[in-house]
């Protein structure tokens, strides 16, 4: 008679044996009072600490780097932009940027927008960009930590994207572990940390357990929408430390070529009237379709996708306007 063979048990991972804690270290001081450093506020509401987490999250082209460089932008003038304010302590002022995303020409490409944004050239002296699109998730971690180790005036850090500080964003103990990491270098270096997240497309959740675990420590989550007029819209999901604030709208100046919250730009009430239909064609008997776009882009402050969308089909269903051959002429019977 055979006997089956006892199946082997698969060796098991030799676990560390955790070192003495100190219950000291850890104990809080009732008696010892603790005040919070202030990077960022919006109105006036706390967005952002020295040794905090705070995300941004959104669909895919909602915007989010455009409003992670108008934060960069205020860290590095004080300038208050779109409602955001910063003001870095003179022995932690530098700014970092971890761009894991973009190509090197994109990447340029938005940080010539910043630098339209806050109309001054970015300075290497209290702020430097890294390109680590290509690097494995393990070189990532390396990077930063390395950058961090050897800059001791970094005061606000700033990853784009989040995604990229994982191999899988769904594996629990991976998520855990790379939400920690942000966790300790804030504490280490005494940094704040602002991270992007892509969002589900059906929800406005962040992605997978990574989106889960950031969104329970960050000091902050900011949302990003992109509406249906080509404006992007930023609300807070939640502020841990200050009440809620209003939502802030942002779009593409064209004339000036920088983003603009909605609020500054001048915008006529009426869209659909004769006098201006007149100052678009500018006497001329009728616009190529290209023409017609960058004429009402003078007259207009609205964006290309709004004027396409919104305003053109309407003129064409009003009967405003009609096509004849190659040329947009304006409709002479109202």
């Amino acid at each position: 008679m055979l006997v089956p063979k006892a199946k082997k048990t698969p060796p098991q991972p030799k676990q560390e044996a955790l070192k003495q804690i100190d219950i000291n270290s850890y104990l809080v001081d009732l008696d010892k009072p603790v005040s919070q450093e202030v990077i960022f506020t919006i109105q006036s509401k706390i967005i952002l600490t020295y040794g905090s987490l705070m995300i941004l999250t959104g669909k895919p082209k909602a915007r989010k780097t455009t409003f992670l460089h108008a934060f960069i932008g205020s860290a590095l003038t004080t300038q208050n932009i779109w409602d955001i304010q910063s003001e870095l302590k003179p022995d932690k002022n530098e700014v970092i940027l971890i761009d894991t995303e973009q190509s090197l020409y994109d990447l340029h490409q938005s940080l010539n927008r910043l630098q339209n944004t806050i109309n001054k050239k970015l300075s290497t002296t209290n702020f430097k960009a890294f390109s680590a699109r290509s690097l494995s998730v393990d070189e990532i971690v390396q990077l930063i930590t390395t950058i961090c180790e050897n800059n001791p005036k970094i005061g606000l850090l700033c990853i784009d994207g989040l995604l990229d500080l994982v191999n899988d964003i769904n594996d629990v103990r991976e998520a855990k572990a790379a939400i920690h990491y942000l966790k300790t270098l804030s504490d280490k270096f005494n940094i704040g940390i602002v991270g992007i997240l892509h969002q589900n497309k059906g929800t406005n959740f962040s992605l997978g357990h990574l989106g889960s675990f950031a969104s329970r420590h960050a000091q902050s989550e900011l949302s990003i929408e992109k509406n249906e007029s080509g404006t992007s819209t930023l609300s807070a999901t939640f502020l841990r430390s200050s009440d809620d604030i209003k939502p802030i709208e942002i779009d593409y100046d064209d004339i000036n070529q920088k983003y603009e919250v909605i609020h500054n730009i001048n915008r006529p009430v009426n869209f659909n009237n004769l006098e201006l239909i007149e100052q678009i064609f500018a006497g001329k008997i009728g616009l190529t379709y290209k023409d017609l776009i960058s004429n009402c882009r003078i007259h207009i402050n609205q964006s290309n996708y709004f004027i396409e969308k919104k305003i053109i089909p309407v003129w064409f269903a009003e009967k405003l306007i009609e096509k004849r051959g190659n040329l947009i002429q304006i409709c002479r019977v109202f």
